[in-house]
């Protein structure tokens, strides 16, 4: 079952890398985000968490209605409970947190390493 859920217009930008983003392309990017953001989780990273400074923006203009899977909102809703934190808040959060690791590589790097454990994992 999927949920409904707002993207705002400069997250969906962020996401997609383009300033006319496509909502299917949207509703593709949107769970590689929230899955990656959540498995970044032990990580212990500074930017991780939700931060403050966000909570008195509304970033929800010109939003995108999507949909996501129930499963990964109900993650994501728990996380959110425990930083204190809205879920649709988080999620935009979660997105930007994407956006900025394949901007600086890191998705790249997480691939290569996840063909590497496969490869591993084969040859045994």
């Amino acid at each position: 079952m999927s949920i409904p859920v707002k993207l705002g217009k400069m997250a969906a930008e962020a996401l997609a890398a383009s300033s006319e983003p496509d909502s299917s392309r949207l509703n593709l990017l949107v769970p590689r985000a929230v899955s990656f953001y959540l498995s970044e989780r032990e990580e212990g990273r500074s930017e991780w968490s939700y931060p403050s400074f966000m909570a008195s923006h509304n970033g929800f203009e010109g939003a995108y209605e999507l949909a996501m899977e129930e499963e990964l909102w109900s993650e994501l809703q728990a996380e959110a409970a425990s930083q204190g934190v809205d879920p649709q808040r988080l999620l935009q959060h979660a997105v930007f947190y994407y956006g900025a690791a394949r901007d600086e590589g890191r998705l790249t790097e997480r691939i290569a390493a996840d063909l590497r454990r496969e490869a591993e994992v084969g040859s045994e």
